[in-house]
This record gives C-alpha cells, sequence and structure tokens, in this order.
C-alpha cells in the first residue's frame, strides 16, 4: 500500500494523545504526585493538540474533507465511523477532566477513568479499521489493533514519564510500568512480523478463477500506471525493510529502556539530562513514525495478483 504521510501522523501523534491519559491515570493511581499548575497546562496543551492535530490530519487523505461529517452516520457498519463517534465523544470527558483538574476539582479522577477508556475505544476503532481488511492479509490479523493501543500507550507514557522526569517527580513504580508496556510491545510486534511471514492461500490462481500450478501473466492489464497500481502496489527492498525494522525497535524500545536504566549513574549536569529524556520521547516518536511507514509500505492487496504480483 502507498504510505500516506496524513495517515501515518494521524494514527502516531492521535495515538500518543491518546495514550497519554493511560500514563497519566497510571500515575495518579498508584503514584503519590502533587502535580503543579504548569505541569498540568503543558501536559493538557500537549495531548489536546496532538489529538486535535491528528484528526484533522486524516482529513486530507479524502478526496473530499468537507464531506467527512457525513461519515458518522454508517456506524453500523464502518469501523472509520465508529472511531469518529469514539473521537468525538471522546472530547466531553476529556474537556471535563482538564477543567476539574486544572482548577483541582474534586472528581478528576472517575473523569480521567472515562477519558482513558474512551481513548483505549478510539484507538481501538482505528485498528479495526485496517485488520477488518480481509483484501490486505497483513492487515488482517488479529494482533494489529492490540500494537495500535500499545503503540499509543508506549508513547504517551514515554511523553508522561519525560515530563515527569523534567519536573523531578516519582518515577520509580512508573519505570516499570514502561518496562512492562515496552516488553509487550516489543514482543507482540516480533510475534506480528513472524506471523506475517506465512504464506498467503490467496494467490494468482484463486484470484483470476483458474486452479494451475505455477501460471504467470505474459502481460499486464494495461501499459500504463493506473490508481491501482499507484496506491495498492508498492515494494520495499527486503534489506531495507530490516534495517528500518532494526531503527524502529532501537528508537522505539532499546534506547528508552537504556535511558530509563542507565541514567542514575550519568556524571552529567541534572538539566542536560532532563532534555535528553525529551529526546528519547522524540526518537521513539520517530521510531514509531518508521514502524508505520512499514505497515503500509509492506502490505500486500489482494489486486496486485491481477497485475501477476506474488502474494
Amino acid at each position: 500500500m502507498h504510505p500516506s504521510k496524513s495517515i501515518i501522523f494521524f494514527t502516531v501523534i492521535s495515538g500518543t494523545g491518546y495514550g497519554i491519559f493511560i500514563g497519566l491515570l497510571f500515575n495518579v493511581l498508584f503514584v503519590e504526585i502533587s502535580y503543579n499548575l504548569e505541569y498540568k497546562l503543558f501536559l493538557s496543551l500537549a495531548s489536546f493538540l496532538m489529538i486535535v492535530t491528528g484528526l484533522l490530519s486524516s482529513t486530507l487523505h479524502l478526496g473530499h474533507p468537507e464531506r467527512a461529517w457525513r461519515a458518522f452516520s454508517q456506524w453500523k457498519t464502518s469501523w472509520l465511523s465508529r472511531e469518529g463517534l469514539a473521537a468525538v465523544i471522546t472530547f466531553i470527558p476529556m474537556i471535563l477532566f482538564y477543567y476539574f483538574w486544572i482548577i483541582n476539582i474534586s472528581g478528576y479522577i472517575l473523569l480521567l477513568i472515562l477519558t482513558s477508556f474512551f481513548s483505549i475505544i478510539t484507538i481501538f476503532c482505528t485498528g479495526q479499521m485496517y485488520a477488518s481488511l480481509k483484501t490486505i492479509p497483513s492487515w488482517n490479523n488479529p494482533l494489529v489493533t492490540p500494537i495500535y493501543i500499545l503503540n499509543g500507550i508506549t508513547l504517551g507514557s514515554l511523553f508522561v514519564y519525560s515530563l515527569n522526569f523534567y519536573f523531578n517527580y516519582n518515577l520509580n513504580l512508573f519505570e516499570k510500568f514502561i518496562y512492562i508496556i515496552i516488553l509487550l510491545n516489543f514482543l507482540s510486534k516480533i510475534i506480528y512480523w513472524i506471523s506475517v511471514r506465512k504464506k498467503s492461500n490467496t494467490n494468482i490462481e484463486t484470484a483470476i478463477g483458474i486452479k494451475s500450478n505455477g501460471i504467470t501473466f505474459f502481460e499486464g492489464p494495461h501499459t500504463g500506471k493506473n490508481y491501482l497500481t499507484t496506491e495498492m502496489i508498492n515494494t520495499i527492498r527486503i534489506q531495507n525493510s530490516n534495517l528500518l525494522r532494526i531503527v524502529f525497535c532501537v528508537l522505539s524500545f532499546i534506547t528508552p529502556i537504556y535511558m530509563i536504566n542507565q541514567y542514575s549513574s550519568l556524571v552529567t549536569d541534572p538539566f542536560i539530562i532532563k532534555i535528553s529524556m525529551i529526546i528519547v520521547f522524540v526518537l521513539a516518536l520517530i521510531g514509531m513514525i518508521i514502524e508505520r511507514y512499514l505497515f503500509f509500505i509492506q502490505s500486500k492487496h489482494v489486486v496486485g495478483l491481477y497485475y501477476g504480483n506474488k502474494n
């Protein structure tokens, strides 16, 4: 599939914004921290901007963005419509949480729980948009949606961690939470990569309805490019994809774990370490963008079989 920049930005950035609430919820429930007003304002603004800009960028992928509102009417059958509705519903407890938390009104914990719940539901719907497409075997995988959720929680938690680190808040228990999330994310991704390597039951013979071994095309259906060949048929060399997979794992998994585990032994100015933790989050974000790029560029649409591509 053609890796659309707007969709990559949407899935990574909005997922991070939603994941921030899960990371914050863990701290509020299990870590005794008295957040100051500056922290609350910055986190609230950052999460809101990530979610809104991510959702707005997704409309750029549409042929007529002004008609995006019509998708809401198809919620009974469309995961895209369900995602839009879930995103809108999430704004209700989210905005209320911002207000209650910043003003320090009791009841903000319940609103944070509701926001976290609907955030996961929204990411779930996003993942299901791709996991439900049987025309792309690598997407029609039970691990796609959980990985979407884990990606969001991983990045969101790393953002909250870097912010906690900057403001000198308690980190001990939260570090263990991040270790677990990153480990789950990494193992899920490895299992997913192994599972998509299996040969699909769909091939050229099943695509054209002719039962014959070793069938090939003398020439393609047409001589020029069209929408299908541009959007549905894209490839990447296996060497390049493997390199990008390694870069993704290093940036999003290994670097954060290494830095969290080793920062206490570093002999340097504390402010430099704080900035380094922010850089670690940015690197993890870049790693997830690479992962999302691979998710699209490595996917093979079955329409490619009509053009002689072997699945």
